[in-house]
């Protein structure tokens, strides 16, 4: 392969967001800085909160020790490790390594937003694009036709709960945020669009 071909293979893995890109392009949206910065200071704040339920039930335990202070202690320490662990992996996953949360392909795209995104949906799946409102936050809802499907088929709890609420709220489990991704609302669609109107037309 030429330099040239690499170069320009480089360039088009790190776009963050084409006007209108063509079918068979892989398109790759980056997470926004902002959005890592938000993860960051809420494991901080999460830790430091953990920390201070810790020393408090430490004290407690070295002046009256009792089985709840215990509890208090031992808890609180759990909580500040995994906060902090956390904390880092956000950052390194969205930050540092700077690995894609979106990625639209031929077949259809797979959201990567940690615990949130619902993963991959094809776009056999898809019916509709639209603006929507989630919690008074503008996002990018992709209806599809079995949202109860796209819900039970999350790996985990936490994405169970993140898609069933969005259903509820925005009407679909398939939820793309702008202030999330490194993209505005209208690239994320310019993005999608391509895809859905193909399969309307066929």
């Amino acid at each position: 392969m030429s330099d040239a071909m690499a170069t320009d293979q480089t360039a088009a893995s790190t776009s963050t967001g084409p006007a209108s890109p063509a079918t068979g392009d892989v398109v790759e949206l980056f997470p926004s800085r902002g959005h890592v910065a938000t993860l960051a200071i809420a494991a901080l704040v999460l830790a430091v909160v953990c920390g201070a339920a810790a020393v408090i039930g430490f004290d407690s335990a070295q002046a009256t020790p009792s089985p709840t202070a215990l509890v208090v202690t031992t808890t609180g320490a759990v909580g500040v490790l995994m906060a902090l662990g956390a904390g880092l992996i956000a950052v390194r996953r969205m930050l540092v390594a700077r690995w894609p949360v979106l990625i639209v392909d031929d077949e259809g795209f797979t959201d990567w937003l940690p615990n949130l995104g619902v993963e991959r949906v094809e776009w056999s799946e898809v019916t509709g694009i639209r603006d929507a409102s989630l919690a008074g936050r503008a996002v990018v809802a992709i209806d599809v036709t079995d949202p109860d499907a796209v819900v039970e088929r999350q790996r985990t709890a936490v994405r169970r709960f993140a898609a069933a609420t969005n259903q509820r709220l925005a009407g679909t489990p398939v939820v793309l945020k702008p202030g999330s991704i490194d993209a505005s609302a209208e690239q994320i669609k310019a993005a999608l669009a391509p895809y859905v109107a193909t399969r309307s037309r066929e």
